[in-house]
């Protein structure tokens, strides 16, 4: 029934990404998707990435050279084919994903409860379910000791947004770390050089420079704070300023949650081998990301919400479980649509940033349940005898590996 529900899900999938396709393209075309067809041309024409252009688009192209480089078969495309395939390759990764590193009833149950977040990000045309897709495909590979394949997978993602890059902890979990990180580095230089197949030398040492001035320019932007649609909700570091009126640099908030997340692979290394203690750390990571991100955009959530998400379907069943996820789901995702009374959404929705909100206590129930503080057990452990079967050969074909 699990397997069905879970096909039925991919279909679901599937048609949204064909139906945003049309929609942004011969209807409503979105900004975002013509910034990025944009780019890839620009790079291979020698432009300047991180230049304004306001005969094409608004706003700037804010993403790495190289992944213009990798957007190019997108852009060489046809309006509506390049956004579909775009689409497409977003909800795969999502898809295999979730599939690979849950089983297949909590599977099903992350995908419906991620479905809306996805589905919001695919009608902006952004990258965060690809993004998030990659992080989790980069812990499925680590679970079966692929090394190459999970460090391309953050080294993707990291191109695509920097912060994907805190997936690489997910490595400590496991042996051959020192192995892992030089194999990390080499790729990382690899995907930094791979946009001289069409620049120069010179140009493309340009463009870095570009992307750095621009990068350090919206780390110091405060002033877009609470303007809704898809500009800045900075996470915690938004709440601190707009709720509490502080202003100090992003960097303390952003050391003290580090050290908070990293806090239970200090205090509980015994844990390690648990496949369900490090599925939870990876939906801490996809919360993490968002809610200590600066830079975290309207969409960017989406990202928080598939680690929501995987935290519900893979843990323990409580009331208190499923209100921060139905809360999580009205706040973050519903309130964000036409269905939040307008006058509602510029009121108050927007100027006190309740979008993070709910993401605060549901992060800090994940790091409370990694340190110990408060239970959490695998829910194939009350499973019946042919459910503890299944875990168990799944358990062995990941091939566990304890640090």
């Amino acid at each position: 029934m699990s397997k069905r529900a879970g096909f039925w899900w991919l279909l679901i999938y599937l048609a949204s990404a064909v139906a945003v396709a049309i929609q942004r393209t011969l209807f409503s075309p979105e900004n975002n998707f013509l910034i990025l067809r944009t780019a890839s041309r620009h790079l291979i024409a020698g432009q300047d990435l991180y230049a304004a252009y306001p005969a094409i688009h608004a706003d700037f192209f804010k993403y790495s050279p190289t992944f213009a480089l990798l957007w190019a078969p997108f852009a060489l495309l046809p309006p509506v084919a390049g956004y579909l395939l775009w689409a497409l390759a977003c909800v795969s990764a999502l898809y295999v994903g979730i599939t690979r590193a849950l089983p297949p009833a909590q599977a099903t149950l992350a995908l419906a409860l991620s479905w809306l977040a996805v589905f919001g990000d695919l009608q902006r045309s952004q990258s965060n379910a690809l993004c998030a897709g990659l992080m989790i495909l980069a812990w499925v590979a680590l679970e079966r000791d692929w090394q190459w394949r999970a460090a391309t997978a953050i080294a993707a993602a990291t191109f695509v947004k920097l912060f994907p890059i805190a997936a690489v902890v997910l490595a400590l979990f496991h042996r051959r770390r020192i192995r892992f990180a030089t194999i990390f580095a080499a790729v990382i230089a690899i995907g930094v050089a791979l946009p001289l197949l069409v620049t120069p030398w010179a140009t493309l040492v340009a463009q870095y420079k570009s992307w750095y001035a621009i990068e350090t320019h919206d780390a110091a932007a405060l002033a877009r704070y609470g303007t809704g649609g898809a500009d800045l909700y900075a996470g915690l570091m938004g709440q601190f300023r707009v709720w509490w009126g502080v202003e100090w640099p992003h960097w303390p908030t952003q050391l003290a949650g580090l050290l908070v997340l990293l806090s239970p692979l200090v205090f509980q290394r015994r844990r390690f081998g648990s496949r369900h203690f490090r599925i939870l750390f990876l939906s801490s990571i996809l919360v993490f990301c968002v809610l200590f991100n600066h830079q975290a955009e309207s969409p960017s959530y989406s990202i928080a919400m598939i680690g929501t998400a995987i935290w519900f379907a893979a843990s323990e069943r409580a009331h208190w479980r499923a209100f921060l996820m139905v809360a999580s789901l009205l706040i973050v995702n519903v309130a964000s649509t036409d269905l939040m009374p307008r006058s509602w959404y510029h009121a108050w929705y927007v100027p006190y940033l309740v979008k993070t909100v709910p993401l605060i206590p549901v992060w800090i129930a994940m790091q409370g349940e990694l340190l110990g503080f408060i239970p959490n057990r695998d829910p194939s452990e009350t499973a019946g005898p042919s459910e503890i079967a299944k875990a168990d050969q799944g358990k062995v074909a990941a091939g566990q590996r304890i640090a």
